[in-house]
């Protein structure tokens, strides 16, 4: 089903199921609405925890070498959006809504994790990681509205969502440095998307306040599932102008969590491959890029 479809088809529910005379009689508002998501993420933390266990046990460290840092699993991120809603009651409402989730991590400056491999004559191995999900939830929503006073409601909501454009990008680099940052370099990047729209859950717990008749401010809790395969994109790693750290391939085709027999010692990482191995159940698995959380929003409902 193609995305526009999905949009036709979500505005004709919320149109039918919406009587003449609520849209006639200027029942309708506007919420808008931001803040802080905790997300699961999946096999994104486990396939990118992965890649920095790979160094740990490929440049083992000698006797008196070091290791120091880590990959930290990436679970906060940043959710958007807003809902037009249509009351049927003053207790009931329906509404189409939109957003943009994000969720990601930068690489920095330093390493994030460097190895010492021999504490006397080196070498420094360093890992770093950037990693990035996103996705445009659409989704169709049943409101309730309890109030607690002349100016206080308790809120709640639930419905489904369509997801658009889910996203999955990320850049691991290794290298070795010396003291004229001549040393081996790797740089290794995926980026894959889900051609076709999901579908997940959604709903949410709040508290309205009416600051003034036409204009509310309200505090809400958001949960949803939502945990996705079928990525599909682009995987490359791609060697510094002075030789590189890991082998150098080009793979397009799907996203999995399976062994990568182009990395020596074939590691579980999750990554595009082209041809992957089969795994324990005789088939490759493909990688869950995971959505679901939790969400603690702020926002505004304008009342028309």
């Amino acid at each position: 089903m193609t995305k526009k479809a999905i949009l036709l088809l979500t505005a004709a529910f919320c149109l039918l199921v919406i009587p003449g005379p609520a849209v006639a009689g200027g029942k309708i508002s506007l919420r808008l609405w931001g803040g802080w998501s905790y997300l699961a993420a999946g096999d994104v933390n486990a396939g990118t925890q992965a890649f920095f266990d790979w160094g740990k046990t490929y440049f083992a460290p000698l006797p008196g070498g070091t290791i120091e840092g880590g990959y930290e699993p990436l679970h906060g991120g940043y959710e958007f959006g807003g809902d037009v809603i249509f009351q049927l009651s003053p207790k009931i409402g329906v509404g189409i809504g939109a957003g943009y989730l994000q969720m990601s991590k930068d690489a920095p400056y330093t390493p994030m994790m460097t190895i010492m491999v021999d504490p006397f004559y080196g070498p420094e191995i360093d890992f770093t990681a950037s990693t990035k999900i996103s996705a445009i939830p659409i989704r169709a929503s049943l409101f309730l509205s309890l109030p607690v006073s002349r100016k206080l409601d308790v809120t709640a909501h639930a419905g489904i969502s369509y997801y658009l454009q889910a996203e999955y990008h990320a850049d691991w680099f290794v290298d070795i440095p010396n003291e004229i940052w001549t040393g081996p370099f790797s740089s290794l990047t995926t980026a894959a998307e889900k051609k076709t729209a999901a579908i997940g859950l959604q709903g949410g717990l709040g508290v309205e306040y009416r600051f003034i008749r036409l204009l509310s401010l309200f505090l809400e809790a958001q949960g949803r599932y939502a945990k996705f395969k079928g990525f599909e994109g682009t995987s490359a790693s791609v060697p510094g102008d002075y030789g590189g750290v890991l082998p150098s391939f080009s793979e397009t085709g799907k996203l999995y969590y399976e062994s990568v027999p182009a990395i020596p010692g074939s590691p579980r990482w999750i990554m595009v491959q082209s041809a992957p191995p089969a795994g324990p159940g005789g088939t490759p698995r493909e990688a869950a890029v995971d959505f679901s959380g939790v969400s603690f929003m702020a926002g505004i409902k304008i009342h028309f």
